[in-house]
């Protein structure tokens, strides 16, 4: 299927154009993603990431909540996909624990970089901590990196990395889980929050 991409626009947008164009339609999909082909890889970070934040904001007015959250989280499942060497790692170290609890706790005491977790029950909170990073940024998706101190944008674009949680837990876990998305650093918290369901 050709979605009418242009072959210079930056690829992290060709994720959410797709997406966007499968779950909500070609009308839709083109007030979305208005102006993107102007965002190619070299575009200024500042510029990429003020184009995301007014794209969800786009979003937000034309499609209804349960949708645009399956839009973004195919977006993650993609991202996910891309970035398969973190999953592969991480299944790697699970590997060496004869039980999903010690490989937790084990987790837990020597967390990924940038990230950490929490174990009451049966809950994983797992927390993304860009602003602690070796290089302080607002977010670790590309797109946002460029976002002031003083801006945010909508939750609803934190999906994604919902749909990337979900993706690397379960490939860990080999079963499914649930997420839920509790704060993201981009809409106004200090850190990013996703509570997994074990």
């Amino acid at each position: 299927m050709e979605f009418g991409l242009n072959k210079t626009k930056h690829k992290m947008l060709i994720s959410i154009e797709k997406s966007v164009q499968a779950l909500a339609g070609e009308m839709i999909n083109k007030k979305v993603m208005e102006g993107s082909e102007e965002i190619t890889e070299k575009t200024d970070k500042r510029k990429i990431a003020e184009w995301v934040k007014d794209a969800m904001e786009r979003l937000d007015s034309l499609v209804k909540e349960e949708k645009r959250v399956q839009i973004m989280e195919n977006c993650g499942r993609n991202c996910a996909d891309v970035n398969k060497k973190v999953i592969e790692r991480a299944k790697s170290r699970r590997k060496k624990f004869k039980s999903t609890e010690e490989f937790l706790e084990a987790e837990q005491k020597k967390p990924m970089t940038g990230t950490r977790l929490a174990i009451e029950g049966n809950m994983l909170y797992q927390f993304y901590t860009p602003r602690a990073f070796t290089r302080p940024m607002r977010c670790y998706c590309g797109l946002l990196r460029g976002l002031s101190d003083e801006e945010t944008v909508s939750k609803t674009y934190c999906y994604c990395s919902k749909g990337f949680v979900k993706k690397f837990w379960e490939s860990v876990l080999e079963r499914p889980v649930t997420v839920d998305l509790i704060q993201s650093a981009v809409s106004g918290a200090d850190e990013c929050e996703f509570a997994i369901h074990l």
